[in-house]
Protein backbone atom coordinates (compact mmCIF):
# COMPACT_ATOMS: atom_id res chain seq x y z
CA UNK A 1 0.00 0.00 0.00
CA UNK A 2 0.93 3.48 -0.92
CA UNK A 3 1.04 6.41 1.61
CA UNK A 4 -1.19 9.25 0.94
CA UNK A 5 2.12 12.15 0.40
CA UNK A 6 3.58 9.21 -2.19
CA UNK A 7 0.69 9.75 -4.28
CA UNK A 8 0.33 13.57 -3.12
CA UNK A 9 3.82 13.67 -4.66
CA UNK A 10 2.78 12.09 -7.83
CA UNK A 11 -0.29 14.12 -8.03
CA UNK A 12 1.90 17.14 -7.69
CA UNK A 13 4.34 15.90 -10.25
CA UNK A 14 1.69 15.05 -13.19
CA UNK A 15 0.44 18.71 -12.42
CA UNK A 16 3.51 21.09 -12.37
CA UNK A 17 6.29 22.04 -14.85
CA UNK A 18 9.24 20.14 -14.61
CA UNK A 19 12.21 19.45 -17.06
CA UNK A 20 13.08 16.41 -15.88
CA UNK A 21 10.06 14.03 -15.90
CA UNK A 22 7.56 14.65 -18.58
CA UNK A 23 3.72 14.77 -17.35
CA UNK A 24 3.40 11.64 -19.86
CA UNK A 25 5.91 9.98 -17.48
CA UNK A 26 3.89 10.46 -14.48
CA UNK A 27 0.22 9.76 -16.15
CA UNK A 28 1.66 6.18 -16.58
CA UNK A 29 3.16 5.65 -13.48
CA UNK A 30 -0.18 6.23 -11.96
CA UNK A 31 -1.52 4.27 -14.54
CA UNK A 32 0.79 1.20 -13.43
CA UNK A 33 -0.34 2.82 -9.43
CA UNK A 34 -3.66 2.41 -9.94
CA UNK A 35 -3.81 -0.98 -11.94
CA UNK A 36 -1.67 -2.43 -9.21
CA UNK A 37 -3.66 -1.67 -6.70
CA UNK A 38 -7.13 -2.62 -8.60
CA UNK A 39 -5.30 -6.30 -9.32
CA UNK A 40 -4.97 -6.67 -5.75
CA UNK A 41 -7.64 -5.35 -4.14
CA UNK A 42 -6.00 -2.25 -2.06
CA UNK A 43 -9.39 -0.30 -1.73
CA UNK A 44 -7.61 2.21 0.28
CA UNK A 45 -5.29 3.21 -2.23
CA UNK A 46 -7.82 3.26 -4.92
CA UNK A 47 -9.84 5.39 -2.85
CA UNK A 48 -6.81 8.07 -2.61
CA UNK A 49 -6.09 7.42 -5.83
CA UNK A 50 -9.35 9.16 -7.34
CA UNK A 51 -9.71 11.62 -4.16
CA UNK A 52 -5.93 13.04 -4.92
CA UNK A 53 -5.10 12.92 -8.36
CA UNK A 54 -6.68 14.37 -11.62
CA UNK A 55 -6.90 10.71 -13.09
CA UNK A 56 -10.14 10.17 -14.22
CA UNK A 57 -10.44 5.80 -13.90
CA UNK A 58 -13.02 6.13 -16.57
CA UNK A 59 -10.58 7.54 -19.23
CA UNK A 60 -7.58 5.12 -18.51
CA UNK A 61 -6.68 2.03 -20.22
CA UNK A 62 -4.36 -0.10 -18.49
CA UNK A 63 -2.79 -2.53 -20.92
CA UNK A 64 -3.36 -5.91 -20.25
CA UNK A 65 -3.36 -9.18 -22.35
CA UNK A 66 -2.80 -7.12 -25.59
CA UNK A 67 -6.30 -5.11 -24.53
CA UNK A 68 -7.04 -1.60 -22.98
CA UNK A 69 -9.07 -2.52 -20.18
CA UNK A 70 -10.38 0.07 -17.87
CA UNK A 71 -9.66 0.08 -14.15
CA UNK A 72 -13.39 -1.09 -13.78
CA UNK A 73 -13.25 -4.28 -16.28
CA UNK A 74 -9.78 -5.13 -14.55
CA UNK A 75 -11.24 -5.06 -11.13
CA UNK A 76 -14.37 -7.43 -12.95
CA UNK A 77 -11.74 -9.42 -14.42
CA UNK A 78 -10.15 -10.56 -11.00
CA UNK A 79 -13.50 -10.13 -9.11
CA UNK A 80 -12.50 -7.64 -6.54
CA UNK A 81 -16.05 -6.80 -5.29
CA UNK A 82 -14.88 -3.80 -3.43
CA UNK A 83 -13.12 -2.37 -5.59
CA UNK A 84 -15.86 -2.50 -8.51
CA UNK A 85 -17.95 -1.20 -5.69
CA UNK A 86 -15.56 1.72 -5.51
CA UNK A 87 -15.60 2.82 -8.94
CA UNK A 88 -18.94 2.16 -9.94
CA UNK A 89 -19.56 4.91 -6.69
CA UNK A 90 -17.29 6.81 -8.50
CA UNK A 91 -19.32 7.41 -11.88
CA UNK A 92 -17.65 4.82 -13.89
CA UNK A 93 -19.66 3.10 -16.99
CA UNK A 94 -20.58 -0.41 -15.80
CA UNK A 95 -21.07 -1.05 -19.74
CA UNK A 96 -17.52 -0.24 -20.66
CA UNK A 97 -16.63 -2.19 -23.83
CA UNK A 98 -12.51 -3.57 -24.93
CA UNK A 99 -12.08 -3.06 -28.45
CA UNK A 100 -13.23 -6.44 -28.90
CA UNK A 101 -16.75 -5.41 -27.65
CA UNK A 102 -16.65 -7.30 -24.31
CA UNK A 103 -18.60 -5.56 -21.36
CA UNK A 104 -17.40 -6.02 -17.95
CA UNK A 105 -20.62 -8.68 -17.56
CA UNK A 106 -18.39 -10.79 -20.06
CA UNK A 107 -15.07 -10.60 -17.63
CA UNK A 108 -16.95 -11.19 -14.48
CA UNK A 109 -18.59 -14.11 -16.32
CA UNK A 110 -14.67 -15.73 -17.31
CA UNK A 111 -13.79 -16.00 -13.79
CA UNK A 112 -17.50 -16.81 -12.40
CA UNK A 113 -17.46 -13.76 -9.53
CA UNK A 114 -21.00 -14.33 -8.92
CA UNK A 115 -20.87 -11.99 -5.94
CA UNK A 116 -19.07 -8.99 -8.55
CA UNK A 117 -22.26 -10.51 -11.24
CA UNK A 118 -24.83 -9.34 -8.59
CA UNK A 119 -23.38 -5.94 -7.67
CA UNK A 120 -23.23 -5.35 -11.83
CA UNK A 121 -26.69 -6.08 -12.24
CA UNK A 122 -27.73 -3.91 -9.71
CA UNK A 123 -26.18 -0.98 -11.99
CA UNK A 124 -27.78 -2.41 -15.28
CA UNK A 125 -30.23 -4.58 -16.65
CA UNK A 126 -28.29 -5.00 -20.30
CA UNK A 127 -27.37 -8.16 -20.28
CA UNK A 128 -28.06 -9.25 -24.01
CA UNK A 129 -25.09 -7.09 -25.50
CA UNK A 130 -22.86 -9.20 -27.54
CA UNK A 131 -19.08 -8.20 -28.51
CA UNK A 132 -17.79 -8.93 -31.71
CA UNK A 133 -18.11 -12.81 -32.18
CA UNK A 134 -22.07 -12.54 -31.50
CA UNK A 135 -21.46 -13.48 -27.95
CA UNK A 136 -23.50 -12.36 -25.18
CA UNK A 137 -22.33 -12.64 -21.37
CA UNK A 138 -24.62 -16.08 -21.56
CA UNK A 139 -22.42 -17.43 -24.03
CA UNK A 140 -19.03 -16.99 -21.96
CA UNK A 141 -20.70 -18.76 -18.66
CA UNK A 142 -22.14 -21.55 -20.47
CA UNK A 143 -18.18 -21.75 -22.45
CA UNK A 144 -16.71 -21.24 -18.72
CA UNK A 145 -19.19 -23.35 -17.03
CA UNK A 146 -20.25 -20.97 -14.28
CA UNK A 147 -23.72 -22.64 -13.94
CA UNK A 148 -24.21 -19.76 -11.08
CA UNK A 149 -23.66 -16.57 -13.64
CA UNK A 150 -26.00 -18.91 -16.15
CA UNK A 151 -28.81 -18.31 -14.08
CA UNK A 152 -28.19 -14.72 -12.76
CA UNK A 153 -28.27 -13.41 -15.85
CA UNK A 154 -31.52 -16.38 -17.07
CA UNK A 155 -33.57 -14.35 -13.92
CA UNK A 156 -32.97 -11.19 -15.64
CA UNK A 157 -33.77 -12.29 -19.24
CA UNK A 158 -30.66 -12.90 -20.93
CA UNK A 159 -31.68 -15.47 -24.21
CA UNK A 160 -30.47 -18.72 -23.47
CA UNK A 161 -31.17 -19.49 -27.61
CA UNK A 162 -29.40 -16.57 -28.67
CA UNK A 163 -26.42 -17.44 -31.60
CA UNK A 164 -23.51 -16.15 -31.76
CA UNK A 165 -21.62 -15.06 -34.90
CA UNK A 166 -21.23 -19.02 -35.94
CA UNK A 167 -25.17 -20.18 -34.86
CA UNK A 168 -23.88 -21.44 -31.84
CA UNK A 169 -26.21 -21.50 -28.95
CA UNK A 170 -24.78 -21.28 -24.81
CA UNK A 171 -25.60 -25.08 -25.29
CA UNK A 172 -23.01 -25.62 -27.94
CA UNK A 173 -20.09 -23.84 -26.18
CA UNK A 174 -20.95 -25.70 -23.18
CA UNK A 175 -20.57 -29.15 -24.89
CA UNK A 176 -17.64 -28.31 -25.84
CA UNK A 177 -15.99 -27.25 -22.97
CA UNK A 178 -17.68 -31.50 -20.95
CA UNK A 179 -19.53 -28.81 -18.72
CA UNK A 180 -22.44 -31.74 -17.98
CA UNK A 181 -24.37 -29.12 -15.75
CA UNK A 182 -24.87 -25.95 -17.49
CA UNK A 183 -26.61 -29.15 -20.51
CA UNK A 184 -28.56 -29.86 -17.46
CA UNK A 185 -29.33 -26.39 -16.21
CA UNK A 186 -30.32 -25.05 -20.06
CA UNK A 187 -32.49 -28.61 -20.45
CA UNK A 188 -34.55 -28.10 -17.15
CA UNK A 189 -35.03 -24.74 -18.86
CA UNK A 190 -36.88 -26.08 -21.96
CA UNK A 191 -33.82 -25.20 -24.24
CA UNK A 192 -33.89 -27.71 -27.27
CA UNK A 193 -30.78 -30.05 -27.07
CA UNK A 194 -30.66 -30.72 -30.74
CA UNK A 195 -30.58 -26.93 -31.69
CA UNK A 196 -27.92 -26.49 -34.37
CA UNK A 197 -25.29 -24.23 -35.44
CA UNK A 198 -24.54 -22.93 -38.89
CA UNK A 199 -22.79 -25.56 -40.08
CA UNK A 200 -25.61 -28.42 -39.04
CA UNK A 201 -23.64 -29.35 -35.60
CA UNK A 202 -25.83 -29.89 -32.97
CA UNK A 203 -24.29 -29.97 -29.03
CA UNK A 204 -23.84 -33.96 -29.70
CA UNK A 205 -21.77 -33.30 -32.63
CA UNK A 206 -19.65 -30.81 -30.51
CA UNK A 207 -19.41 -32.85 -27.08
CA UNK A 208 -18.36 -36.21 -29.76
CA UNK A 209 -15.70 -33.39 -31.50
CA UNK A 210 -13.82 -32.34 -28.51
CA UNK A 211 -13.79 -35.67 -26.61
CA UNK A 212 -16.83 -34.61 -23.99
CA UNK A 213 -17.86 -37.83 -22.79
CA UNK A 214 -19.68 -36.76 -19.74
CA UNK A 215 -22.11 -34.01 -22.02
CA UNK A 216 -22.77 -37.06 -24.45
CA UNK A 217 -23.77 -39.59 -22.21
CA UNK A 218 -26.58 -36.72 -20.59
CA UNK A 219 -27.13 -35.63 -24.21
CA UNK A 220 -28.50 -39.37 -24.93
CA UNK A 221 -30.02 -39.65 -21.64
CA UNK A 222 -32.06 -36.52 -22.41
CA UNK A 223 -33.05 -38.32 -26.01
CA UNK A 224 -31.06 -36.36 -28.42
CA UNK A 225 -30.90 -38.04 -31.28
CA UNK A 226 -27.20 -39.80 -32.46
CA UNK A 227 -27.87 -40.25 -35.61
CA UNK A 228 -28.29 -36.72 -36.86
CA UNK A 229 -25.76 -35.46 -39.71
CA UNK A 230 -24.43 -31.92 -39.99
CA UNK A 231 -24.59 -30.47 -43.13
CA UNK A 232 -21.62 -32.75 -44.56
CA UNK A 233 -23.59 -35.25 -43.33
CA UNK A 234 -21.54 -36.22 -40.37
CA UNK A 235 -22.51 -38.16 -37.38
CA UNK A 236 -21.44 -37.42 -33.84
CA UNK A 237 -19.58 -40.94 -34.75
CA UNK A 238 -18.07 -39.18 -37.97
CA UNK A 239 -16.44 -35.90 -35.43
CA UNK A 240 -15.69 -38.31 -32.82
CA UNK A 241 -13.43 -40.63 -35.09
CA UNK A 242 -11.96 -37.38 -37.13
CA UNK A 243 -10.18 -36.32 -33.96
CA UNK A 244 -9.47 -39.39 -32.65
CA UNK A 245 -11.77 -39.64 -29.61
CA UNK A 246 -12.14 -43.56 -29.25
CA UNK A 247 -14.29 -43.37 -25.72
CA UNK A 248 -16.86 -41.24 -27.19
CA UNK A 249 -16.92 -43.57 -30.36
CA UNK A 250 -17.19 -46.86 -28.20
CA UNK A 251 -20.03 -45.05 -26.01
CA UNK A 252 -21.54 -43.89 -29.55
CA UNK A 253 -21.46 -47.54 -30.83
CA UNK A 254 -22.73 -48.93 -28.05
CA UNK A 255 -26.18 -46.71 -28.16
CA UNK A 256 -26.77 -47.75 -31.48
CA UNK A 257 -24.39 -46.11 -34.28
CA UNK A 258 -23.86 -48.24 -37.00
CA UNK A 259 -19.52 -48.66 -37.55
CA UNK A 260 -20.78 -48.15 -41.09
CA UNK A 261 -22.87 -45.13 -41.18
CA UNK A 262 -21.84 -43.07 -44.33
CA UNK A 263 -21.68 -39.44 -44.39
CA UNK A 264 -22.34 -37.44 -47.71
CA UNK A 265 -20.07 -38.78 -49.31
CA UNK A 266 -20.40 -42.23 -48.67
CA UNK A 267 -17.55 -42.19 -45.67
CA UNK A 268 -17.18 -44.51 -43.06
CA UNK A 269 -15.86 -43.48 -39.58
CA UNK A 270 -13.09 -45.86 -41.01
CA UNK A 271 -12.32 -43.31 -43.53
CA UNK A 272 -12.81 -40.73 -41.64
CA UNK A 273 -9.78 -41.72 -39.02
CA UNK A 274 -7.89 -42.64 -41.77
CA UNK A 275 -7.66 -39.46 -43.69
CA UNK A 276 -7.35 -37.53 -40.67
CA UNK A 277 -4.60 -40.00 -39.01
CA UNK A 278 -6.74 -41.46 -36.15
CA UNK A 279 -4.56 -44.39 -35.60
CA UNK A 280 -6.46 -45.42 -32.53
CA UNK A 281 -9.73 -44.78 -33.93
CA UNK A 282 -9.13 -46.72 -36.84
CA UNK A 283 -7.72 -49.78 -35.46
CA UNK A 284 -10.74 -49.95 -33.00
CA UNK A 285 -12.93 -49.97 -35.80
CA UNK A 286 -11.03 -52.94 -38.18
CA UNK A 287 -10.90 -55.22 -34.97
CA UNK A 288 -14.46 -54.64 -34.29
CA UNK A 289 -15.16 -55.95 -37.46
CA UNK A 290 -15.66 -52.93 -39.46
CA UNK A 291 -14.95 -53.83 -43.57
CA UNK A 292 -11.40 -52.44 -44.47
CA UNK A 293 -12.18 -52.77 -47.93
CA UNK A 294 -15.75 -50.87 -47.77
CA UNK A 295 -15.80 -47.97 -50.65
CA UNK A 296 -17.54 -44.50 -50.58
CA UNK A 297 -18.88 -43.02 -53.44
CA UNK A 298 -15.79 -42.37 -55.28
CA UNK A 299 -14.71 -45.78 -54.46
CA UNK A 300 -12.29 -45.01 -51.99
CA UNK A 301 -11.39 -47.45 -49.00
CA UNK A 302 -9.37 -46.38 -46.03
CA UNK A 303 -6.41 -47.08 -47.35
CA UNK A 304 -6.45 -44.59 -50.05
CA UNK A 305 -7.74 -41.59 -47.60
CA UNK A 306 -4.55 -42.77 -45.40
CA UNK A 307 -2.50 -42.19 -48.54
CA UNK A 308 -3.93 -39.18 -49.48
CA UNK A 309 -3.62 -37.34 -45.69
CA UNK A 310 -0.04 -38.88 -45.59
CA UNK A 311 -0.68 -41.21 -42.36
CA UNK A 312 1.51 -44.72 -43.15
CA UNK A 313 0.45 -46.05 -39.38
CA UNK A 314 -2.92 -45.99 -40.88
CA UNK A 315 -2.05 -47.63 -43.79
CA UNK A 316 0.08 -50.27 -42.12
CA UNK A 317 -2.86 -50.58 -39.91
CA UNK A 318 -5.03 -51.01 -43.04
CA UNK A 319 -2.81 -53.83 -44.53
CA UNK A 320 -2.91 -55.66 -40.99
CA UNK A 321 -6.60 -56.22 -41.10
CA UNK A 322 -6.85 -57.51 -44.60
CA UNK A 323 -7.01 -54.45 -46.76
CA UNK A 324 -6.36 -55.18 -50.08
CA UNK A 325 -3.29 -53.18 -51.23
CA UNK A 326 -4.25 -52.86 -55.37
CA UNK A 327 -7.79 -51.93 -54.70
CA UNK A 328 -8.91 -49.23 -57.15
CA UNK A 329 -10.78 -46.17 -56.97
CA UNK A 330 -13.56 -45.28 -59.26
CA UNK A 331 -10.55 -43.06 -61.57
CA UNK A 332 -8.23 -46.60 -61.20
CA UNK A 333 -6.46 -45.22 -59.19
CA UNK A 334 -4.53 -47.85 -56.32
CA UNK A 335 -3.30 -47.03 -53.09
CA UNK A 336 0.19 -45.92 -54.14
CA UNK A 337 -0.84 -44.12 -56.89
CA UNK A 338 -3.37 -41.85 -54.08
CA UNK A 339 -0.03 -41.66 -52.22
CA UNK A 340 2.20 -40.16 -55.59
CA UNK A 341 -0.85 -37.46 -56.25
CA UNK A 342 -1.01 -36.43 -53.25
CA UNK A 343 2.77 -37.01 -52.64
CA UNK A 344 3.51 -38.86 -49.90
CA UNK A 345 5.01 -41.65 -52.45
CA UNK A 346 8.38 -42.30 -50.26
CA UNK A 347 6.63 -41.77 -46.77
CA UNK A 348 3.56 -44.51 -47.36
CA UNK A 349 6.30 -46.60 -48.39
CA UNK A 350 7.21 -47.05 -44.83
CA UNK A 351 3.85 -47.96 -43.87
CA UNK A 352 3.80 -50.67 -46.42
CA UNK A 353 7.60 -52.27 -45.19
CA UNK A 354 6.03 -51.90 -41.38
CA UNK A 355 9.29 -49.53 -40.71
CA UNK A 356 6.21 -46.90 -39.14
CA UNK A 357 3.43 -49.59 -38.11
CA UNK A 358 0.90 -49.05 -36.21
CA UNK A 359 1.68 -48.83 -32.72
CA UNK A 360 -1.11 -50.99 -31.57
CA UNK A 361 -0.63 -53.68 -33.75
CA UNK A 362 2.95 -53.84 -33.17
CA UNK A 363 1.92 -54.58 -29.55
CA UNK A 364 -0.05 -57.38 -30.81
CA UNK A 365 2.61 -58.71 -32.78
CA UNK A 366 4.96 -58.33 -30.51
CA UNK A 367 2.88 -60.71 -27.91
CA UNK A 368 2.28 -63.22 -30.15
CA UNK A 369 5.96 -63.50 -30.77
CA UNK A 370 7.01 -63.81 -26.85
CA UNK A 371 4.34 -66.66 -26.81
CA UNK A 372 5.63 -68.53 -29.20
CA UNK A 373 9.39 -68.00 -27.66
CA UNK A 374 7.84 -68.59 -24.28
CA UNK A 375 5.39 -71.40 -24.50
CA UNK A 376 3.58 -72.92 -21.13
CA UNK A 377 4.83 -75.53 -19.34
CA UNK A 378 2.81 -78.57 -19.48
CA UNK A 379 1.38 -78.18 -16.06
CA UNK A 380 0.33 -74.47 -16.86
CA UNK A 381 -1.14 -75.66 -20.01
CA UNK A 382 -3.75 -77.97 -17.88
CA UNK A 383 -4.33 -75.39 -15.36
CA UNK A 384 -5.03 -73.05 -17.87
CA UNK A 385 -7.38 -75.57 -19.67
CA UNK A 386 -8.80 -76.50 -16.25
CA UNK A 387 -9.45 -72.86 -15.00
CA UNK A 388 -11.87 -72.42 -18.51
CA UNK A 389 -14.00 -75.34 -18.77
CA UNK A 390 -14.38 -76.81 -15.36
CA UNK A 391 -13.98 -73.77 -13.05
CA UNK A 392 -17.37 -72.73 -12.08
CA UNK A 393 -17.77 -69.38 -10.53
CA UNK A 394 -19.97 -69.35 -7.16
CA UNK A 395 -20.27 -65.33 -7.99
CA UNK A 396 -23.84 -65.04 -9.51
CA UNK A 397 -23.01 -62.57 -12.68
CA UNK A 398 -23.58 -58.84 -12.22
CA UNK A 399 -26.89 -57.50 -13.96
CA UNK A 400 -26.28 -55.70 -16.99
CA UNK A 401 -27.56 -51.87 -17.03
CA UNK A 402 -29.60 -51.47 -19.91
CA UNK A 403 -28.39 -48.83 -21.51
CA UNK A 404 -30.59 -45.51 -22.89
CA UNK A 405 -31.28 -46.35 -26.55
CA UNK A 406 -32.51 -49.65 -25.21
CA UNK A 407 -34.51 -47.60 -22.55
CA UNK A 408 -36.39 -45.39 -25.36
CA UNK A 409 -36.59 -47.95 -27.44
CA UNK A 410 -38.49 -50.31 -24.72
CA UNK A 411 -40.53 -47.07 -23.96
CA UNK A 412 -41.15 -46.35 -27.57
CA UNK A 413 -42.34 -50.14 -28.33
CA UNK A 414 -44.21 -50.21 -25.38
CA UNK A 415 -46.20 -47.17 -26.56
CA UNK A 416 -46.88 -48.90 -30.08
CA UNK A 417 -48.45 -51.97 -28.51
CA UNK A 418 -50.29 -49.55 -26.72
CA UNK A 419 -51.83 -47.99 -29.69
CA UNK A 420 -52.49 -51.59 -31.66
CA UNK A 421 -55.71 -52.76 -31.90
CA UNK A 422 -56.32 -56.04 -29.69
CA UNK A 423 -57.54 -58.86 -31.73
CA UNK A 424 -61.16 -60.05 -31.66
CA UNK A 425 -62.14 -62.90 -33.32
CA UNK A 426 -64.21 -66.34 -32.80
CA UNK A 427 -63.26 -68.51 -29.23
CA UNK A 428 -62.36 -72.12 -30.21
CA UNK A 429 -64.61 -74.53 -29.04
CA UNK A 430 -63.45 -76.94 -26.15
CA UNK A 431 -62.69 -79.68 -27.62
CA UNK A 432 -60.18 -78.01 -29.97
CA UNK A 433 -58.51 -75.67 -27.43
CA UNK A 434 -57.45 -78.42 -24.85
CA UNK A 435 -56.74 -81.49 -27.90
CA UNK A 436 -56.64 -79.33 -31.42
CA UNK A 437 -52.56 -79.51 -30.61
CA UNK A 438 -52.44 -83.23 -30.36
CA UNK A 439 -54.69 -84.74 -32.81
CA UNK A 440 -52.76 -87.05 -35.54
CA UNK A 441 -54.36 -86.10 -38.49
CA UNK A 442 -52.64 -89.19 -39.95
CA UNK A 443 -55.63 -91.08 -38.26
CA UNK A 444 -58.40 -89.06 -39.23
CA UNK A 445 -57.37 -88.23 -43.01
CA UNK A 446 -56.19 -91.50 -45.36
CA UNK A 447 -55.85 -90.80 -48.80
CA UNK A 448 -56.50 -94.12 -51.08
CA UNK A 449 -54.74 -94.18 -54.39
CA UNK A 450 -57.21 -96.41 -56.30
CA UNK A 451 -55.18 -96.71 -58.82
CA UNK A 452 -52.16 -99.07 -57.22
CA UNK A 453 -50.38 -99.28 -60.25
CA UNK A 454 -49.16 -95.67 -60.22
CA UNK A 455 -47.34 -96.71 -57.07
CA UNK A 456 -45.24 -98.93 -58.86
CA UNK A 457 -43.91 -97.00 -62.28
Amino acid sequence: MFSLAEINNMASASTATSTTVSKREEREKLKALIGEATEKGDVETVKKLMENTTLNPAGVKIKREGLGKTPLMLACTYGQIAVVEEFLKGGADPLSQLSTGRTTLHEVCVGGHVETLKLLLQYTDKVSLKDRDGQMPAHIAAYNGETKCLRLLAEKGADLVSEDAKGRQPAHLAAMRNHKRVLQFLFDQGVDLDCRCFAGKTPLHYAAQYGALDCVKLLVQHDCDINLGDNNGYLAAHHAAKHDKLDCLCFLVKQGTSMEAPQADGKTPAHVAALHGSINVLHWLLDQGADPNSQDYFGNTPGHYACEGGHPECLNCFLQHDGEADSQNIKGDTLMDAAKKFGHPLLMQKGVTNEQPCPTCWKKYERVQWEKLHPLAPVERNITIAKSSAYKNPVPPVPRIPTQLQRNLSKHEARWQKKEPKPVGPKRDLGAAYYGDHIDPNEFFKFKIENEAFLTQ
